[in-house]
């Protein structure tokens, strides 16, 4: 990709030009989609930035985005980012406080809100002097004017987006993020899945959240490709979404891949014995074909998947968390592959993933994408060590913050703090984050994020948190879990759900489950949790709010 075409500005202006004609955005409201073509989009975001622009917002200025998933946030986002101004996408989970900290930081001088939200800002107007105009989003859409769009001069290097942390470690960091860093991304993207304008893409992440906004909206309007937004994230509001809109690709975090396979296997359980017999049948004739390394599921489970709305689909995409391997193997088998990848906010996101003429291969997220290398450094003796990245792709920085950007970027490589290692085929491997390691007496290295993805394969445990507890007599190291039944599962079961009944259940399934890691990695204590555990947008645990004691892992103080 050439340097004219490394900004944000191109892609709207390709958009506008090269698929004027396509549908690439759409959403069903009141029973009826609408429908947004690349013509359409393009001429709205222009409309929208010589909007901005008459109210003095110029090149560089700050303008804060805060918005529910759907079309018109995209389309205020090539507006802001594509005439030369810098985004803060803003996460609409987070409370008026949240966002008075995200304001005050970035120095935004505007924010584009949707109506659900402009009455949490009553409260923290007089509070952010530099926030001179709160717009509607759905009043400046629905003005649709023809204001003349600035004639803005973009940069490859120019910042495009600060991106603030969701906030697994505490307090959120802006991550800025240059048209450079997201566009060379969204390129190698888009090669090496292969994206295409026949491509159907159903978004069910966060927009705020930058796998989603790059991969699964930027790479897609790239090529050309339909973005459909569904209602909700009610699993017959996506199943709906898929079949209207003949899905090809969706982009998820692996919990969303673990109850659907959960629930494509309690369905499968509660049929009648010759369906189920016929089923398992079928399965052991995949499992032979694999010994020979043939995908039969794609043939023999073709009406399963036309019955569930997968039957468009060429692949799913699983990031932002560890895919559990036997979840991956067991879509595969079903004739549905998921590319598993890796990536952080700071790369733009995305670092490594499987490519889809590639055999599966479950246990690792794949090869680096076109431009980006990764490397190894301090191995221990297994070959493990922190993950260091190097690419285009890699942040600028933290924003006012040049004290943590020193210590994760050194000499324009990004140190992840992801601990893994490349095995002999260029494949990535990840074992977990650094800082959640436990480390045994004995020297053993412990990751959390494993045992975590293999307590949670038990159709009754619905989450699962892992760290070390040091025993206070003898000061060794061991493995606690906190476990959160599947409430679900049990109450279709007719399990009784008092607390003694549930601790024995717990207990078994997590001894069950244990059975296939190493002795030194089965969980010693564990304990019932009710409630679900407090998280980020993405469905990521907030781990640190244990650590520092802000929640207990017994019992969840959100919200009180």
């Amino acid at each position: 990709m050439s340097d004219t075409a490394l900004t944000i500005k191109a892609l709207k202006d390709r958009l506008g030009d090269a698929f004027a004609e396509n549908v690439v955005l759409r959403i069903k409201r009141d029973g009826e989609y609408a429908e947004f073509t690349g013509s359409e989009a393009a001429r709205r975001a222009d409309a929208l930035a010589g909007l901005l622009a008459s109210l003095g917002l110029q090149h560089g200025d700050r303008v804060a985005l805060l918005a529910a998933n759907q079309p018109e946030w995209g389309i205020a986002y090539l507006a802001i980012v594509g005439h030369g101004m810098t985004a803060v996408p803003i996460d609409r989970l987070l409370k008026p406080g949240e966002y008075q900290r995200i304001l005050e930081d970035s120095g935004a001088r505007a924010i584009v809100v949707s109506d659900a939200f402009r009455d949490d800002f009553h409260s923290i107007a007089g509070s952010l002097p530099e926030l001179k105009h709160v717009l509607s989003l759905e009043e400046v859409m629905a003005s649709d004017t023809d204001a003349a769009a600035p004639d803005s001069q973009v940069s490859p290097d120019d910042l495009a987006v600060l991106i603030y942390t969701s906030g697994t470690t505490g307090r959120p960091k802006g991550v800025m993020l240059s048209h450079r860093n997201i566009m060379s991304n969204v390129s190698a993207a888009s090669q090496v899945i292969s994206i295409t304008s026949d491509d159907s893409f159903v978004s069910v992440l966060p927009l705020h959240h930058t796998f989603e906004c790059t991969a699964g909206f930027l790479a897609p309007v790239y090529n050309g490709a339909m973005v459909s937004y569904v209602g909700s994230l009610n699993s017959r509001d996506i199943v709906e979404t898929m079949k209207d809109s003949r899905a090809t690709i969706m982009l998820a975090v692996p919990l969303l891949y673990e109850k659907m396979y959960q629930g494509i296997m309690r369905k499968v359980g509660s049929q009648p014995a010759v369906t189920r017999t016929v089923f398992n049948l079928l399965m052991g004739v995949v499992k032979l074909g694999e010994k020979f390394n043939k995908r039969m599921g794609t043939a023999l489970f073709r009406s399963l998947r036309d019955k569930g709305g997968l039957g468009t689909i060429r692949f799913f995409v699983s990031g932002a968390a560890a895919l559990p391997p036997e979840v991956a193997e067991g879509f595969d088998r079903l004739g549905l592959r998921i590319l598993q990848g890796y990536g952080l906010t700071e790369t733009s996101p995305v670092v490594s993933v499987h490519r889809v003429e590639q055999p599966p291969k479950p246990d690792s997220v794949g090869p680096p994408i076109n431009g980006v290398d990764v490397e190894v450094v301090n191995p221990d003796d297994t070959g493990v060590g922190e993950l260091v990245v190097r690419g285009d792709n890699v942040m600028l920085g933290y924003y006012n913050n040049p004290e943590a950007t020193a210590e994760v970027l050194k000499d324009g490589a990004l140190y992840t703090g992801d601990s893994g290692w490349i095995d002999d085929e260029g494949h990535v491997h990840i074992a977990g984050r650094l800082k959640n390691v436990i480390i045994t007496r004995a020297g053993k290295n412990i990751y959390p994020e494993e045992i975590e993805g293999e307590l949670v394969l038990s159709p009754y445990i619905a989450e699962a948190l892992v760290f070390g507890a040091e025993n206070a007599d003898t000061g060794e190291e061991y493995v606690r879990a906190v476990v959160v039944p599947d409430f679900e599962v049990l109450e279709e079961e007719g399990t009784p759900d008092d607390d003694e009944t549930l601790t024995a259940l717990m207990n078994h399934e997590v001894r069950e489950r244990c059975r296939n890691l190493a002795d030194y990695k089965r969980v010693r204590e564990v304990e019932l949790r009710r409630e679900e555990f407090s998280k980020t947008s993405t469905r990521k645990i907030k781990r640190f709010l244990f650590k520092t004691g802000q929640e207990s892992p017994a019992e969840d103080t959100a919200g009180q």
